[in-house]
């Protein structure tokens, strides 16, 4: 018997009925979510707020927000899902055409021809490629939701010093509300309890230091 790649639950194949379903179901969110992340590429100001209207003065210090150019710009949702598509085309011997078109369009044909092979992947995609594709679906699919159906705000605890390798990343550090691990809204890396202590007096020191050099 195998292990579900997402969910390590036993399972025929490389993802679990559950866990195939749950893709699925974001892969045909996430197109939409797309369109609807646009609107926050204006100035806060000009974005309605939950209750659909809109601010009455300017109140953004940026011209976009950041964390939603991240999703919606070059290496976000249409990026990853166009990756994926590709990565399964030469995985299935299939040709997949080069990108064209509006940020919409080619996110509703790349995660439509992700669905339309969901068996493929759940069933037989080679290697680890399917849970791999299934967990960054599901963060993608988390990130946009926090801009679009938010429910209890998460706490925002720092900015992220560095990322992968010491390369600068500057991300937002968030604690979700209830408590859990700390999560880069940037790089997506998460620390657990201990680890944000290690983290968060890195940052201190790292303040105080540029203090004293001032």
């Amino acid at each position: 018997m195998a292990h579900c790649l997402k969910c390590h639950q036993a399972t025929t194949g490389r993802l679990c009925p559950p866990c195939a379903d749950r893709l699925g179901q974001r892969l045909a969110d996430l197109p939409h979510m797309v369109t609807a992340l646009g609107a926050y590429l204006r100035p806060s100001s000009q974005v309605p707020d939950r209750l659909g209207t809109h601010s009455t003065s300017p109140d953004a210090p940026l011209p976009v927000v950041e964390d939603v150019l991240d999703l919606v710009g070059p290496g976000g949702i249409v990026t990853v899902l166009e990756t994926w598509r590709c990565a399964l085309a030469e995985d299935m011997g299939e040709r997949w055409p080069a990108a064209f078109g509006d940020l919409d369009g080619r996110a509703r044909r790349a995660a439509a021809a992700l669905r339309a092979r969901l068996a493929y992947i759940r069933l037989d995609w080679s290697g680890p490629a399917a849970g791999d594709l299934a967990r960054e679906v599901e963060q993608l699919h988390g990130a946009a939701a926090r801009h679009l159906a938010p429910t209890e705000r998460a706490t925002v605890v720092g900015h992220h010093p560095a990322g992968p390798g010491g390369e600068p990343c500057g991300g937002r550090l968030e604690l979700p509300y209830g408590g859990g691990d700390v999560r880069c809204t940037r790089c997506r890396a998460t620390w657990g309890p201990l680890q944000w202590l290690t983290l968060r007096r890195a940052i201190e020191a790292a303040r105080t230091a540029a203090d004293q050099a001032a």
